[in-house]
């Protein structure tokens, strides 16, 4: 009986000892959404020097909101691939709020963006 219990004891410190030493299972790995809510907007906005796109950065869209007290319009835009962005809806900035005066929602657009390191910044926005 004493032996028993020994080996017992024995079998289950070496079953613990191999589950501790075990390699860890990872969490299931999800999709990337392209909703900018779950974006890290800060990972996005880094642009490498040597990848900064020469000329204007254009792209096209539907405008969704206009907040136009504010000068900001939320576009549902296409893959911008200048800047590393897939197709998803945000909101912009214009430059001069001004442009977006003649604008409403639903309206196709084609826009600019200020540039690489500004590119939540519209400086042209005009109805297709």
């Amino acid at each position: 009986m004493q032996k028993t219990v020994l080996l017992f004891a024995g079998l289950s410190a070496f079953a613990l000892g191999v589950v501790a030493c075990s390699p860890k299972t990872e969490e299931p790995k999800t999709e990337p959404s392209t909703s900018m809510g779950d974006m890290k907007m800060d990972d996005v906005s880094k642009t490498d020097a040597t990848t900064v796109p020469a000329g204007p950065i254009t792209a096209v869209g539907k405008i969704t909101a206009i907040d136009a007290a504010s000068g900001a319009v939320t576009l549902d835009h296409g893959p911008i691939p200048a800047v590393n962005w897939d197709a998803m809806t945000m909101a912009f900035a214009a430059a001069d709020p001004m442009m977006l005066k003649d604008l409403k929602v639903g309206d196709a657009v084609s826009f600019e963006l200020k540039s690489a390191v500004e590119k939540t910044i519209i400086v042209r926005i005009q109805k297709q």
